[in-house]
């Protein structure tokens, strides 16, 4: 149960949509798309990854002791308060277990996407400061590290090849 509250809270700050309306994706919304990752837990043990395609967001929890455990769901952001707020609804986990709606705040900072959260039936919070009760805590997200980091990108490839084939031409 511990387990799934973790999943609630890493959940309230990665998923868009509301029954039966949707949001644009331009604004703050444009930004959140594609992967981010964090850390959650007292220990910040807890690796997080959040996906946004559109208005819907897929999480994934890998717990310390090699848990896998997967959500989806929908984020309504609201950017016209201050702080930022952003309601977690509809989402449930891969054992189709529902999880409550969740209220939150959320801020973007140079490359990190911050979020915090009221907790299960908790009121939003109005400052990114860790709350009483499950999942009522300050989660921060970044961008994972390209795979092909430290790598040339396919264009250097390409130019290097052809000038080596320029100088082959020339001889």
């Amino acid at each position: 149960m511990k387990l799934a509250l973790m999943m609630v809270v890493v959940i309230s700050g990665a998923t868009w949509a509301v029954a039966g309306e949707t949001q644009s994706t331009a604004g703050d919304l444009a930004k959140l798309q594609g992967k981010w990752e964090g850390r959650a837990g007292d220990a910040k043990a807890i690796r997080v990854t959040l996906e946004v395609t559109g208005t819907k967001v897929n999480v994934l929890v890998h717990t310390p002791q090699g848990l896998k455990i997967r959500a989806k769901g929908s984020l309504k952001l609201d950017e016209s308060t201050t702080p930022r707020s952003l309601d977690w609804v509809k989402f449930s986990c891969s054992d189709q277990q529902e999880l409550p709606e969740i209220a939150g705040i959320y801020k973007f900072e140079n490359d990190a996407f911050t979020i915090c959260n009221g907790g299960f039936n908790g009121t939003r919070p109005s400052d990114f400061k860790p709350g009483d009760g499950p999942l009522a805590d300050v989660l921060v997200f970044r961008r994972p590290a390209t795979a092909t980091a430290g790598k040339p990108s396919t264009g250097a490839a390409l130019a290097k090849v052809e000038r080596k084939d320029s100088k082959s031409s020339d001889h």
